[in-house]
């Protein structure tokens, strides 16, 4: 047997193994035993940080790179939900599953807490006040609409205000001086005597005039809207001298 022969079985198994072992370098691994330094775990030769979720913390994952992450939405006091999200049994949900878990002016709608309306479904009260609508969620003051009983009516080529249609105008005044009157358009109108050019600026006169002595009474202006159709919507059909057609008409919008 040559030197190097004895040399060999002179030295204990138990070294040989050791060396085998030592020559094993990071993050190379042959079993766990080689990654426990670093608190990993040897997977396919290599120390890694998992090998199935039993080596993960709580509310992690072994992902398929061997790391540790937490699941999605996990949550605990250390790691809160994101937003308006709401913490239960450590996973991220909805802010609000029913009204109850909302503030006492609020309700909750598609998991969110938002603030109740004024009026109608969801909120403390379904109608509002006498004098109120509800519209949107809220109570609207509700608007007036003024007119007087009959149009104002025109002598014959003239767009100044007759004494007899006074009158009608100071009632219907007195309605559109009231904070929640509804905006008015005065449609001017004319008979068809004249030209069609000449009839769509006399029915504009017509309104202009009364929009004016509206104003004269207290009305605020920015409630009047003027539009002349001259003769091209006569409340009586026929041609000629129509005293009807001769008119400003109220259209509240």
């Amino acid at each position: 047997m040559s030197t190097l022969g004895r040399l060999l079985l002179s030295v204990p198994f138990g070294a040989l193994l050791l060396s085998s072992s030592a020559c094993v370098e990071y993050p190379k691994c042959k079993n766990d035993e080689h990654c426990v330094e670093k608190g990993e775990v040897c997977v396919a030769g290599f120390c890694k940080k998992c090998k199935d979720n039993s080596q993960c913390g709580k509310g992690q994952e072994c992902t398929a790179s061997n790391t540790c992450e937490y699941r999605a939405g996990y949550c605990d006091d250390g790691r809160p939900c994101y937003g308006n999200q709401k913490c239960r049994d450590n996973q991220c949900g909805p802010q609000c599953l029913n009204n109850g878990e909302c503030a006492a002016n609020q309700f909750c709608s598609e998991g969110a807490c938002v603030v109740k309306p004024e009026c109608g479904v969801n909120a403390d009260r379904e109608s509002c006040d006498e004098g109120f609508d509800c519209q949107g969620g809220r109570c609207v003051r509700r608007m007036v609409e003024c007119r007087p009983s009959a149009p104002i009516y025109f002598d014959f080529d003239k767009h100044n205000i007759k004494r007899s249609e006074e009158a009608k105008l100071k009632e219907v005044a007195a309605c559109l001086r009231n904070d929640n009157a509804s905006r008015v358009t005065l449609g001017g109108h004319a008979d068809d005597v004249g030209s069609t050019e000449y009839n769509l600026a006399l029915g504009d006169s017509r309104a202009s005039s009364v929009r004016e002595f509206l104003g004269r009474l207290g009305v605020s202006t920015s409630l009047l809207n003027t539009t002349s159709y001259g003769e091209d919507r006569p409340a009586v059909e026929g041609s000629g001298r129509q005293p009807k057609n001769r008119r400003v008409e109220f259209d509240a919008r």
